[in-house]
């Protein structure tokens, strides 16, 4: 009597996770981006720190900030398209 209990109270547990709407592929597309652009912005922040404590010329500085910015803005237009999440 006890496993009719726990299976029926067990059945619509299961089901539920069954019928939960997978992920959109767009979303998971988008929190991809955001996660992209996340590391992006870090690594902005990251070349500024090592430029101040001098560990990175001024040149190389200016050349992969602007490399890593235009990839921050590209980035952040993929994620503006791909819409709120």
């Amino acid at each position: 009597m006890s496993v009719a209990v726990v299976a029926l109270v067990a059945w619509p547990l299961l089901r539920r996770e069954e019928a939960l709407p997978a992920p959109a592929p767009a979303a998971d597309e988008r929190r991809q981006v955001q996660e992209e652009l996340d590391r992006t912005l870090a690594a902005i922040n990251e070349m500024e720190f090592d430029r101040r404590a001098g560990n990175l010329s001024e040149e190389d500085h200016a050349r992969l900030d602007a490399e890593e910015r235009a990839r921050a803005v590209e980035l952040i237009r993929r994620r503006d398209e791909l819409g709120e999440g």
